[in-house]
């Protein structure tokens, strides 16, 4: 009896270890990314910092690994390269290169690509490479497939006599064509050290071939109803939800929670307009997915949806002091120490950290109260400091939109041709607008739309994203869905349906590609602030992950039980047994 007895513990210790095995397997496959390769990127700039253009690159690369080491030419060791997959090299400016990086780069025996300048210090393997003059170019091609766009007038560095080269992209101008980005073997250079615009688009195709990334073609798309404050026409977003609903479109929702008059200070929140709080609810539970759009979309005294929250454009420098108060622009040669100059940084990026963390948490406050559930954060213009991105990154895992690419000026962003995790995102992903929006005074808005569209689609799976304000009206909201839906190989994405998480201290919102939307709220500590706080939405989904926890546990008590009273049985069998024997 007791030889049976162990055997079925050990049963059920074998299928609880099974379960925990199959939970952890699943943590583990939800937490590493699609490719784990560490890439390399070594670099010349004026500065010797990351340059707005090496964040280009960081986006371009990060679509393939988010494993990235950034080093500039005069820092590069061998023991940087001894775990590396993938060695670039990106000559931003012109730049004698240390001799030691062409000995490294002639031992590593990976793929390697090279773009722009002193490509000829890189060592033996590049000696191929010879070059004539600079020619001037107007378009671009793909070879593959032959697809063509053009571009303004750009200088690129001419090839000539390229031997076993295989030409992957061509610059063309004048009735010539050129070489623009080539392949011999395992070896990659780009003839120009402009990687913006077009270039980019081109290169996020090409270096599907680099990494070796058989992503499947399609091309993901969202529109996204931007602006939306309390005081939005709930009648033209209605119609505009219906729309979706019978096209059976996913979409998002760019809400600013408070609309604040910027002469009077009076603010109004989604409570005061019952009507649109219903609509918002009715696309909310039909396919439209919420985005926290900044707290007031505003700084100074500028209109709701007009100011730029997390920037101060008319100093054009990140968030320092209160809107009512003249920041201070200081260099190192303004301070006497060191220690006095690192101690006015540190005050700075203080009021920057509190100021980005109170907004964003009343903002999912404000919202969660109402029953608005925020999947992702797009900040207003796109405008934010590199340190901001750092602090959005604890509170969410997608950042929907484009990039500002430093604290130099405000107007140097870009989008990205794909999805992707670029290290100064700090973990958060990105899901690119790339074809804009409809300017209101533009008749010609939704045709240069598409055009952007066309050129994403030389990117086997290019975002096909854009924005569109509801004060348009209903019929030019038609005219742009139904000519998105002409695009071939459009995949309209469901944030509800892709891994997102959104989380303050007292909230946290979850959505997985397989699983429902869980939110939990420290309900007590909410309704403090919140006294709108709509908890039957909120607690429903809150409950569905207790109850989840709740049977979990109740299946392992059920299975304890039985094994007790099984244990119970035979031992009265046995004692029965001893008795009549």
């Amino acid at each position: 009896m007791i030889k049976n007895g162990k055997s079925f513990k050990c049963v059920f210790l074998s299928l609880l270890l099974i379960l925990l095995s199959c939970f952890e397997q699943s943590v583990k496959a939800d937490s590493v990314s699609d490719s784990d390769l560490h890439v390399v990127i070594v670099y010349s700039s004026e500065t010797g910092k990351v340059t707005e253009n090496i964040k280009l690159l960081d986006m371009l690369i990060g679509h393939f690994s988010p494993n990235m080491t950034f080093l500039p030419s005069s820092e590069i060791e061998e023991a940087d390269l001894q775990d590396a997959d993938v060695l670039f090299y990106y000559g931003e400016v012109v730049e004698v290169l240390p001799a030691k990086v062409g000995s490294l780069f002639d031992s590593f025996t990976k793929t390697k690509v090279a773009l722009g300048y002193n490509v000829e210090y890189l060592g033996d393997d590049y000696d191929f490479i010879q070059f004539g003059d600079n020619v001037l170019i107007n378009e671009l091609v793909l070879v593959e497939g032959n697809k063509k766009n053009e571009l303004g007038d750009r200088l690129i560095f001419q090839m000539k006599d390229l031997k076993e080269a295989e030409v992957l992209v061509k610059g063309a101008g004048n009735g010539k064509e050129y070489p623009l980005f080539i392949k011999k073997n395992e070896l990659y250079y780009h003839a120009s050290y402009q990687i913006d615009s077009l270039f980019s688009t081109y290169l996020g195709e090409v270096f599907h071939e680099v990494f070796k990334a058989d992503h499947p073609e399609g091309h993901p798309a969202y529109l996204r109803l931007e602006d939306i404050h309390p005081l939005t026409d709930h009648t033209i977003m209605k119609e505009i939800a219906d729309i979706f609903i019978e096209k059976e479109i996913p979409y998002i929702i760019s809400v600013i929670p408070i609309y604040r008059n910027p002469e009077t200070g009076e603010e109004y929140h989604f409570g005061d307009f019952p009507k649109l709080l219903e609509v918002l609810k009715y696309m909310q539970e039909n396919g439209g997915r919420i985005i926290l759009h900044g707290y007031t979309h505003q700084y100074k005294a500028d209109e709701t949806g007009e100011g730029f929250e997390f920037w101060d454009v008319d100093a054009n420098m990140p968030i320092t002091v209160p809107p009512d108060e003249t920041p201070e622009k200081k260099q190192r040669s303004d301070f006497q120490t060191e220690d006095e100059y690192l101690a006015f940084l540190a005050k700075q990026k203080a009021f920057e950290v509190d100021y980005i963390k109170t907004k964003v948490t009343k903002g999912i406050q404000d919202l969660v109260s109402y029953g608005l559930i925020p999947y992702a954060f797009e900040a207003p213009h796109y405008t934010m400091s590199q340190s901001g991105y750092e602090i959005l990154s604890e509170h969410f895992s997608t950042y929907i939109g484009q990039l500002q690419l430093g604290d130099r000026d405000w107007q140097i962003m870009a989008p990205a041709p794909y999805a992707t995790s670029p290290t100064f995102l700090h973990g958060m992903n990105l899901l690119p607008e790339t074809i804009g929006y409809v300017e209101p005074d533009n008749p010609h808005a939704i045709d240069e739309m598409m055009k952007k569209a066309e050129e994403m689609t030389v990117v086997r799976d290019g975002y096909i994203a854009g924005f569109y304000h509801p004060y348009l009206g209903v019929e030019k909201f038609k005219e742009l869905i139904g000519r998105m839906e002409q695009i071939p190989n459009l995949q309209w994405i469901d944030l509800q349906q892709t891994s997102n998480v959104v989380q303050v201290d007292n909230i946290t919102v979850t959505a997985e590609e397989t699983e429902e939307l869980s939110v939990n709220v420290e309900y007590f500590e909410l309704l403090k602030d919140s006294p709108e706080f709509y908890n039957p939405k909120v607690k429903s989904t809150a409950d569905n992950t207790m109850w989840l926890f709740a049977l979990s546990a109740g299946g392992m008590v059920v299975l304890f039980v039985l094994y007790a009273v099984i244990i119970k049985i035979r031992r009265m069998r046995t004692e029965k047994g001893k008795y009549y024997g």
